[in-house]
């Protein structure tokens, strides 16, 4: 099963680290969203499982973690809303702007 992850708006210049069933997947330090278009970032990541807990930090500061089944909601979204994370679990690939 593939699960296609973007970090969308509200990144300034923060370090994201991201783990999936409790396996680091992603660690970056200085992402910034690009405003023109309301992207920083974007991966795809292949599991076994159908069901994954997918869990975003922020800064080493916030944690917020979601249960993705891959059939149903294969697309997150990460976005940073009033300065804490928003991650929004999709049927379809939301289109980059």
């Amino acid at each position: 099963m593939l699960l296609t992850i973007k970090l969308r708006d509200g990144f300034k210049n923060d370090t994201v680290a991201l783990r999936a069933n409790g396996r680091e997947i992603y660690n970056k330090s200085r992402v910034t969203t690009d405003l023109s278009i309301s992207f920083a970032d974007a991966m795809e990541i292949k599991f076994a499982a159908t069901v994954v807990r997918l869990e975003a930090v922020l800064n080493e500061a916030e944690t917020k973690a979601i249960e993705v089944n891959l059939q149903e909601t294969p697309f997150v979204e990460i976005w940073i809303v009033d300065g804490h994370l928003d991650l929004r679990a999709s049927k379809t690939e939301v289109p980059i702007l």
